[in-house]
């Protein structure tokens, strides 16, 4: 099932460690395998604004009646998309201890539906997470359509030597094979 660009974001985008790093590598240097990974989706609706704490992630694990495992993109479904009215629209982000939380999970990704996983303009989140080779994809929408909390994520981006690049991403559901 694909994630449509959201009319309010840019486009969905990928991003590399190049983004916080002079140094880092390019989204067309991430290796291929990153692009297709277990992923596990946390409803986390309640936090429309503010920041989402390690607390908030271990809630929404509990209430979906599963845990992160290693090398698992983390999908947060803020509903941020639903509700935002423009642009403008205030989004939640990672405080420091949720990007801790899910660093010491070991995942391989992060990817939202809001525009960006700091809120504000700090990049806190983007730099731990990049620095540590672990990819962010935001601008996700039709989160809605996903019914199940585990599944596989296929990220398609452009073969871009650049920090940031446009990508489909489809959701394969295990009731769709």
């Amino acid at each position: 099932m694909p994630f449509q660009t959201h009319p309010k974001i840019s486009f969905t985008r990928v991003e590399a460690p190049a983004l916080v790093d002079r140094h880092g590598i390019t989204v067309d240097e991430l290796p291929v395998e990153s692009f297709v990974k277990s992923a596990v989706l946390l409803d986390l609706s309640g936090r429309t604004v503010g920041e989402i704490d390690d607390e908030d992630l271990e809630g929404a694990e509990e209430a979906a009646g599963l845990s992160i495992r290693e090398g698992d993109v983390v999908v947060l479904h803020t509903c941020w998309d639903e509700n935002s009215k423009n642009r403008r629209t205030p989004f939640p982000g990672l405080s420091r201890n949720a990007t801790d939380y899910l660093l010491f999970r070991r995942i391989a990704g992060v990817a939202a539906d809001c525009p960006s996983i700091d809120e504000g303009r700090s990049m806190r989140a983007h730099r731990l997470l990049l620095r540590k080779g672990v990819t962010v994809t935001e601008g996700l929408c039709n989160l809605l359509e996903v019914d199940e909390s585990r599944f596989r994520l296929l990220t398609l981006p452009l073969r871009a030597k650049a920090a940031v690049s446009p990508a489909r991403v489809l959701a394969l559901l295990e009731s769709y094979w």
